[in-house]
């Protein structure tokens, strides 16, 4: 889908109108039935394995078919050096025609037009008045030729623009700023070596590349080798055509004797093409996606093999997790580097971080690993935490999980730069810090590296011992669709209750589960249950539930669709063929019911449970309560169900002390809590230990405080008040507390 633009920078020029005309396109090409077209359906079967098939629609194709018109009026004026517009006339497009001759007579062995994807448009402007398109070429084309950029940056700002980041980044396409490309280039290129960037999108390392040996001090035919050991690869053709513009612009002094190794390849996936070059530097930025974001079923199974295959394949709680830019790092090594060869990647934080890449923390296979940090200012540019990671191809392929790994930071070297896409930055190095695993376990014969961290932060870093709780506590119910079952009711008679979707969880819900779905409807009372999300969860206390539906028996929360009276199973019947039509084609439950239920989180005894301990599975601050009553836990809480009560508030105490806290800061991975907390050596509850019966005094000291703190404070507010400002009071409040359970545990913990 093609956005609205406004383009600041030395002209202001707004671009509102794309859209429109990206439409009126679309309407005339539907006329002219262009589905029918072969150049279409060639288009659509190439791009559906980058863009996946819902992406991959009529707009998207004139999205690209922009990028494809002025890439010729690039090549026109900047390489032809034709004052001369293309855009004249009603027959304006059909000069394009002649152009893409020019361009493959002339040019025959580069192969820069290598398919026929738009020839239904240019065949479309014989007969249609398609002028709204051709000046929408030609007031873009008027607009990047007065930008303050280089000109082999222009085919990249242009995808920025054009392109949804929406839709690129579902396939991970996140590009990289010229300065810090440069400075990776400087960094790890060496004049005459062969080089690989497996995923070059429009070119910006292999420009900068193609810049730094014409910059060098060397002679013509050495230039001319160096030049003639750059190749790049990249699954979309587009890319690589406009990457080949790209090159053309800065070598067309030299094309007779220039080899352009630009290839349509898949350097992932593709093992039927025999890989003869091996390469000595691998640099660039692979795409940002993972596993969940891949909408084919056939496609997935081809990344679970292939991460098994490289040894990096996480564990299958945290297999949707899996980052596809781990599998370019290791699958370089394996097909394309030689031996001691380099590998420069752009890539996402969390690889030293998650639990999803404990193996590929294991570096098998490498050597000499280096890491690059940014300040904030910097990480902004890509909206997501990122580092630069720099490893050698081993000549033994064993496991460094125990390497100590230099980070270099870096920051801006003048605080008040404006930091800019394409502005020429300059860094300065803050610091070099130590980085290793918290810890190293092995499970089933595999090798998982933790989080990395500085030798400091070790340092402070209670013994790892696994609790005796590890295995008691559990993952809610990941009640989700939530839009389909989370409700607000009002009784309608002994029996029966009206009900309306709860706006409250709508708020972050995601498309295509964030409507409204129903209105109004009626059902037996008996199915209404209570649950406990982590979004009310606060220290000792949660302060608000929530209402769900769910077609399950109070009794054992067992489910028989046919014994359903009318009213609910009529509900049910609705909300389940939502979920049908809604669902992703992986997605393997073939009903709500599988969906609610999956791992068996919902219906099981634990759940039934009348004393459960929660806490948060992710946050900041690791918070916990003793839950009394019918309430069902959901997926962003873990649990431990119990009959004894006090050793409900020993664990509420511990689980909330301060001190937990700031070593699970130091453990976790991003947001992720989950069973973290539990790796430290919590003593099971004993009655007669005199430190346990305190810790369960202090938690249900803790809870009192915390339920009548909350309470007075929503009845000062009339029952509004956020939970940022629950907190703030209650860390207040609370602070003795804590400080107790504190100096308690600290003793527990390191007599364990």
């Amino acid at each position: 889908m093609v956005r609205n633009l406004t383009l600041n920078d030395s002209v202001d020029l707004d671009l509102h109108f794309i859209n429109e005309k990206v439409l009126d396109l679309e309407k005339i090409l539907f006329k002219n039935e262009f589905h029918n077209e072969e150049g279409f359906k060639t288009w659509v079967n190439d791009f559906k394995r980058i863009y996946g098939n819902r992406q991959t629609n009529s707009q998207l194709y004139i999205a690209f078919s922009l990028l494809y018109f002025l890439g010729l009026v690039f090549f026109n004026k900047q390489i032809s050096k034709n004052e001369g517009s293309l855009l004249y006339g009603k027959n304006s497009l059909s000069q394009f025609k002649k152009l893409e001759k020019q361009i493959k007579d002339n040019y025959e062995n580069l192969k820069i037009i290598d398919f026929n994807y738009f020839d239904p448009i240019i065949s479309y402007s014989k007969k249609e008045d398609i002028n709204s398109f051709y000046k929408l070429i030609n007031e873009i084309s008027n607009h990047i030729f007065n930008l303050k950029i280089e000109s082999e940056y222009i085919f990249d700002y242009l995808i920025q623009k054009i392109i949804s980041p929406i839709i690129r980044h579902k396939s991970g396409e996140y590009y990289t700023p010229p300065f810090l490309v440069k400075k990776m280039v400087d960094e790890a290129y060496k004049f005459g070596e062969t080089v690989l960037d497996p995923c070059c999108g429009s070119g910006n390392f292999l420009v900068e590349i193609v810049k730094n040996i014409l910059s060098q001090e060397k002679t013509r035919k050495e230039k001319i080798e160096a030049l003639n050991n750059i190749y790049g690869y990249d699954i979309n053709p587009i890319s690589i055509y406009l990457s080949k513009i790209n090159l053309l612009f800065l070598l067309k002094e030299e094309l007779s004797t220039i080899k352009f190794n630009l290839d349509v390849f898949d350097s992932l996936l593709q093992d039927d093409r025999k890989m003869n070059e091996k390469f000595d530097l691998i640099i660039g930025n692979p795409p940002w996606y993972t596993y969940r974001d891949i909408d084919s079923a056939e496609y997935q199974e081809k990344i679970k093999s292939l991460a098994e295959k490289l040894k990096i394949k996480p564990l299958p709680k945290n297999i949707l997790n899996l980052e596809i830019s781990t599998l370019f790092f290791f699958k370089a090594n394996k097909s394309y580097m030689k031996d001691n060869a380099k590998i420069f990647f752009i890539i996402t934080k969390g690889v030293i971080t998650g639990s999803h890449t404990s193996r590929f923390r294991n570096f098998h296979g490498f050597s000499d690993i280096k890491i690059w940090m940014f300040e904030k200012k910097i990480e902004k540019i890509f909206n997501i935490d990122f580092i630069c990671l720099f490893g050698k191809k081993s000549k033994t392929l064993g496991i460094n999980s125990n390497q100590e790994i230099p980070t270099y930071h870096f920051m801006l070297k003048n605080d008040n730069t404006n930091v800019n896409y394409f502005n020429k930055i300059e860094l300065n190095l803050k610091k070099i810090e130590i980085l290793v695993p918290f810890s190293i376990e092995k499970k089933g014969g595999r090798i998982y590296t933790k989080k990395l961290i500085s030798k400091e932060k070790l340092s402070l870093l209670l013994p790892i011992k696994e609790s005796y709780y590890k295995s008691l506590f559990h993952k809610g119910a990941d009640l989700n669709p939530r839009n389909l079952i989370f409700i607000k009711f009002k009784e309608v008679g002994n029996s029966l209750v009206e009900i309306n979707p709860d706006d409250r969880i709508l708020k972050k819900a995601k498309y295509p589960w964030n409507n409204k779905e129903f209105k109004t409807e009626i059902i037996e009372k008996e199915f209404l249950f209570k649950a406990i999300k982590s979004t009310e969860l606060v220290k000792f206390y949660v302060y608000d539930c929530y209402d769900v539906f769910l077609p399950l028996s109070k009794y054992d929360l067992s489910f028989n669709y046919d014994r359903l009276p009318k009213n609910s199973k009529k509900f049910y019947d609705k909300i389940n063929n939502l979920y049908i039509n809604y669902k992703k084609d992986t997605t393997k439950h073939e009903n709500l019911m599988e969906n609610l239920n999956r791992w068996s989180k919902l219906i099981n005894r634990r759940q039934l449970s009348k004393i459960k301990v929660v806490y948060n599975n992710s946050g900041s601050m690791l918070n916990s309560a003793v839950i009394q009553g019918d309430f069902l836990i959901t997926g962003d809480l873990s649990f431990y169900d119990t009959d004894n009560l006090n050793e409900a508030y020993y664990l509420s105490a511990i689980l909330n002390s301060n001190m937990l806290t700031e070593q699970i800061k130091i453990m976790k991975s991003s947001r992720h809590i989950f069973k973290l907390p539990l790796d430290l050596p919590i003593q099971r509850y004993d009655s007669r230990n005199i430190n346990h019966q305190r810790l369960s005094e202090l938690g249900k000291r803790g809870q009192e405080i915390s339920r009548k703190t909350i309470n007075t404070s929503l009845d000062t507010n009339n029952g509004i008040i956020s939970k940022i400002k629950i907190q703030m009071v209650l860390r207040k409040k609370l602070k003795s507390i804590l400080t107790q359970i504190d100096d308690i545990l600290i003793k527990e913990l390191k007599r364990s």
